[in-house]
């Protein structure tokens, strides 16, 4: 019977603790401040992401770039949406904002292998190879040889002192090449 009454005062307690915590809101009839905030319409999101992956997919980047941004808007911690708005930054030359996007990808997912790829493309071609190098370093993706390969060549011609070594320029149109290359044996 003791252990009883005990578990009963100690449900009491964590009741009384929780309506502490709990109470000041019931008191005042009103629900936290997160609850009450608009939430996006899951269709408007779906239909949002919807289009901009289909831009994306027929290589309208610019178009793309916008509805990733006003998706991003209402989900800013989708890290897909936002990988594909780096890819069209970059598409579009706008490497400084790609850089951006890839960032805060890793951010989100530290092992993401696109975001690494193509961080260190944006970095490259904003001819920082040393920068590119570090980045390309901590890539590695055994399913996709051309791409690990062509990665491995350039990293090495940064390492060699007998070289010249190679602009960013040259260095992300070698790597793009492969990559290329490793989408046309997928297919």
């Amino acid at each position: 019977m003791a252990k009883s009454k005990d578990s009963e005062s100690k449900k009491k307690v964590d009741l009384s603790r929780r309506n502490f915590l709990m109470g000041f809101r019931r008191l005042k009839k009103q629900e936290p401040e997160e609850e009450a905030a608009p939430q996006a319409s899951l269709d408007e999101t779906y239909a949002l992401l919807r289009d901009a992956n289909l831009a994306f997919r027929d290589e309208e980047y610019e178009k793309a770039r916008d509805l990733y941004k006003e998706f991003l808007m209402e989900e800013p911690r989708n890290a897909d949406a936002r990988l594909r708005l780096g890819r069209c930054l970059y598409k579009l030359g706008k490497f400084i904002q790609a850089k951006v996007e890839f960032e805060r990808v890793l951010r989100e997912r530290r092992d993401d292998k696109q975001a690494m790829l193509h961080l260190g493309l944006a970095l490259a071609r904003m001819n920082k190879p040393g920068k590119a190098a570090v980045i390309w370093q901590m890539y590695f993706d055994p399913e996709a040889i051309p791409v690990q390969r062509e990665i491995n060549v350039q990293l090495a011609f940064l390492e060699s002192d007998d070289m010249e070594a190679p602009d960013g320029g040259t260095m992300a149109d070698a790597v793009e090449a492969a990559m290329e290359e490793w989408t046309r044996q997928q297919s």
